[in-house]
C-alpha cells in the first residue's frame, strides 16, 4: 500500500513539474513572438518587413548599382531572382528563397524549411528602403533530404501561436517554423544593408 501511495505521489509530482514546464515554455514562445512582431506588419496573412536605410555618402546611382551587386552575392543566381528593375525610378523587384539547415524534430524524423519571399528595393538620394514580403512557408520532413526540395506549402497561420489547437508538446516545434521565417527575412535585409553600405566613399573623395 505504501509503495502504491509513493508511486501515485511520484507520478503526481512529475505531472505537476511537466505542466509547469509546458506553461513556462508556452509563455516564452508567446513573449518571443510578440518581440518578433515589432519588426514586421501583418496584412492578409502575409508578413511584411520594411527598413529605410540612410546612405548619405553615395549617390542614388551608386546605391542602385550596389543593390544589384548585393543581390548577386546573396543569391546564387540573381538573374533568376530579379524580375523587374528600373534605374531611373530606382526600383528593383525580385523573388527568392532561403533554406534552413536540416534539423531533427524527433527521434525518427528530420526536416528543413524553404522560405520564398518577394523583395523590393527602392532607391532615393541619400537613402533606400528594403521590403521583404512572405506569405507562406514550405516544409519537408523525411529520412533523407539530401536531394532536391520536395516540400509542402503551408500558410503562416498554420503554425503556433496562430494555430490555437496545436497540442502543447508540438507548440515549440511548430513555432520554430515561424521563427525561421522571421530570422531568414531579417537576415536578408541585414545582408543587403551590409553589402550596400560597406566601403562607402563620399562623392567628394577618391
Amino acid at each position: 500500500m505504501k509503495k502504491i501511495l509513493l508511486l501515485i505521489m511520484t507520478i503526481s509530482i512529475f505531472g505537476s513539474v511537466y505542466a509547469q514546464k509546458s506553461k513556462k515554455e508556452e509563455r516564452n514562445v508567446i513573449s518571443e513572438f510578440e518581440e518578433m512582431k515589432k519588426n514586421f506588419t501583418e496584412s492578409n496573412g502575409e508578413w511584411v518587413f520594411s527598413k529605410v536605410i540612410p546612405a548619405n555618402k553615395i549617390s542614388k546611382d551608386e546605391i542602385y548599382n550596389k543593390a544589384l551587386e548585393a543581390l548577386s552575392k546573396i543569391y546564387k543566381d540573381s538573374k533568376d531572382v530579379i524580375q523587374n528593375k528600373d534605374k531611373d525610378a530606382g526600383i528593383i523587384i525580385g523573388k527568392g528563397f532561403t533554406d534552413s539547415d536540416i534539423r531533427t524534430i524527433n527521434w525518427a524524423s528530420i526536416c528543413r524549411n524553404r522560405c520564398w519571399h518577394l523583395i523590393k528595393i527602392e532607391v532615393k538620394e541619400g537613402r533606400y528602403r528594403v521590403t521583404i514580403t512572405v506569405s507562406s512557408l514550405w516544409n519537408e520532413t523525411g529520412a533523407d533530404l539530401r536531394h532536391s526540395f520536395n516540400g509542402t506549402e503551408y500558410q503562416l497561420t498554420n503554425f503556433y501561436p496562430y494555430w490555437k489547437d496545436c497540442k502543447p508538446k508540438h507548440r515549440i516545434t511548430s513555432f520554430d517554423n515561424l521563427k525561421f521565417v522571421y530570422e531568414s527575412s531579417m537576415a536578408i535585409i541585414d545582408n543587403i544593408e551590409n553589402e550596400i553600405n560597406k566601403n562607402m566613399i563620399p562623392n567628394d573623395e577618391w
